[in-house]
């Protein structure tokens, strides 16, 4: 079951290990992609993996919102790579390197960086709609509508109506957070 970011984090804080294993298993790959899409080379992404997760460990209890987790990974990892390059005496070439947008690891992270802004918006909902949305687009079984309607108690014939109500929703949170582009 998806734990929302403010329960993970909760659970983190708590010393619960499986949190921590859920909480690198969850954003390890965004963090890794980061240094790499700067071009560092794979022992230089580790160390900043490496950084950017012991620096989660130290400073998560004073997390102030900790529904942007992911935003604030995204930037500690930037800053990480930028002191490594600094630390290097690389910071120029830092600079000077053109980041090929169309690249693998660019279009991981945003990849990444967009399922994290969805992620957090469907936590925002209703208890129905984040059921109905996660029953019909995030379970690796993909239930048909009369397995969903079974499990939600709701009738077949209302699945899709209340699945266009619930992406309104959506849609209305995706803009509060300043995430239109995704629409």
């Amino acid at each position: 079951m998806y734990r929302s970011d403010p329960a993970l984090i909760q659970s983190c804080l708590d010393g619960d290990e499986t949190a921590w294993n859920e909480l690198i298993e969850r954003y390890g790959r965004l963090v890794y992609s980061i240094p790499r899409r700067y071009g560092l080379c794979p022992a230089d992404a580790d160390d900043v993996f490496q950084n950017v997760f012991t620096i989660v460990f130290r400073r998560l209890p004073s997390l102030r919102d900790q529904t942007r987790l992911s935003a604030w990974l995204i930037t500690t990892t930037h800053r990480e790579c930028w002191r490594l390059g600094k630390l290097a005496d690389s910071a120029a070439a830092l600079d000077e390197t053109v980041v090929d947008v169309s690249s693998p690891p660019a279009q991981e992270v945003l990849r990444w960086e967009r399922q994290h802004v969805v992620h957090e918006a469907l936590d925002q909902l209703d208890e129905r709609c984040q059921a109905l949305l996660k029953a019909l687009f995030l379970d690796p079984d993909r239930p048909n509508y009369e397995e969903i309607a079974a499990q939600l108690g709701m009738a077949v014939g209302s699945v899709g109506p209340t699945r266009g109500r619930c992406f309104k929703k959506l849609e209305t949170i995706l803009v509060a957070m300043g995430a239109e582009t995704l629409l």
